[in-house]
């Protein structure tokens, strides 16, 4: 466990801030799967599938597993194409209440452009998120070419 506490603040503080939205995104996906099981919701195996997507690119951040970008890159296409269950969408919702604060009753056609640039946003981060894991997170030590052995 101390290894683990050590590598968490060994990283970069944007690894940082995407490891936190991981998981944020693992438990609020805890909830959602408790919900379906009680409920009988139909949703159970697209919430267990970002639980897995989730907590996975929690474990590989710890591990300092830099092709954690890559499940972070499957789960914003799958995000987009499903559910918009997008690592930054907390933050984007907290954002969007100021733009009820201005606009308290948005016209249909504003709503339309609202949820685009939701959308949009929340992909665009989550690639930017990807990119961060792979460029801040220290690449492997490369192997050193093994000598022949004289016979």
């Amino acid at each position: 466990m101390s290894k683990l506490v050590k590598r968490f603040f060994g990283l970069n503080v944007w690894v940082k801030a995407v490891f936190f939205f991981c998981l944020l995104g693992t438990f609020a996906n805890i909830f959602l799967l408790c919900r379906d099981i009680s409920s009988g919701g139909i949703l159970f195996r697209l919430h267990a599938g970002f639980f897995i997507l989730y907590a996975s690119q929690t474990v590989f951040i710890l591990l300092h597993e830099r092709y954690a970008g890559v499940l972070t890159v499957l789960q914003g296409v799958l995000a987009l194409l499903t559910s918009a269950d997008f690592m930054f969408a907390p933050l984007m919702r907290v954002l969007g209440q100021f733009y009820y604060l201005v606009n308290p009753t948005p016209s249909v056609e504003a709503m339309k452009v609202y949820k685009y640039v939701f959308i949009s946003l929340c992909f665009t981060l989550q690639m930017l998120a990807a990119y961060v894991l792979f460029a801040l997170l220290p690449k492997p030590p490369k192997k050193k070419p093994e000598e022949p052995s004289a016979v």
